[in-house]
């Protein structure tokens, strides 16, 4: 009987240091386990840390590929619209390695500046043209594109903005009325060559960077004719006038 009990109990030792062996291999293996998990998860964010690093390398490399090939471009453009003046007004610092920088002036400034020396925006300025999609029917939108004889000036102010001005210089010929009749509305219309009056700036829609755009809003032009051409035409109507009035005179004979 007491041979029996003592047998029973021998097992169930046996059997509680068996499970007592089994749970601390659980644990060994769950500790192991989470060594190994802390070890790869800061492999993992190291791997993360790396692949971010090379994003950035990357990214950077890409805006200064950018950069240079913008930079290409407007130089190109540059070459073909003629000398420009020196840079005299203000552009954002980050903006100085720009061939055609950001004017950093507001609008109100700016339509002053044009009014007063528009030569001093002429750094700053894309000259543009309507694109031969619209021209064509293509597209129903007013999209525009650089062209170094446009008749329009395109500028980008310190908020983002894309600004549309009339290029300076004398109006000659009706197509150039008719192509700045499309981008700005005409409220004094007069006979050429003419000079224009910017009444109100329009603005556009960027597609590519300083490539292409759409227009978002006509702006206002007076077209005033020139007071010294009419002055001349004028003198040389009279001049004409006073002549055939002469020639119809009848002679006297003698």
């Amino acid at each position: 009987m007491l041979s029996s009990k003592h047998n029973r109990n021998r097992t169930i030792t046996m059997e509680a240091d068996k499970l007592i062996e089994s749970v601390k291999f659980l644990l060994r293996s769950v500790r192991d386990l989470s060594d190994r998990f802390v070890e790869s998860n800061q492999g993992i964010s190291n791997t993360f840390e790396s692949v971010y690093a090379d994003i950035r390398t990357i990214r950077e490399q890409l805006d200064e590929v950018k950069l240079a090939v913008d930079n290409a471009i407007d130089e190109q453009l540059l070459s073909s619209a003629g000398n420009q003046t020196n840079k005299e007004l203000p552009v954002k610092d980050d903006d100085q390695r720009l061939r055609i920088p950001t004017l950093n002036m507001p609008l109100g400034g700016l339509l002053d500046v044009y009014r007063n020396s528009p030569a001093l925006l002429q750094p700053f300025a894309r000259p543009c043209s309507i694109s031969g999609k619209t021209l064509s029917g293509e597209i129903s939108e007013i999209e525009l594109e650089v062209f170094a004889q446009g008749t329009t000036w395109v500028i980008e102010t310190q908020d983002g903005e894309w600004v549309l001005v009339p290029r300076p210089g004398m109006l000659q010929r009706q197509k150039q009325v008719e192509g700045l009749g499309r981008l700005f509305e005409i409220a004094v219309d007069g006979v050429l060559p003419a000079e224009v009056e910017l009444l109100r700036a329009g603005t556009a829609t960027v597609i590519e960077h300083g490539r292409r755009w759409y227009l978002k809003q006509k702006g206002e032009i007076g077209i005033q004719s020139d007071p010294l051409q009419r002055s001349i035409e004028s003198r040389l109507l009279r001049l004409e006038q006073k002549l055939e009035a002469f020639e119809q005179t009848p002679t006297i004979d003698k």
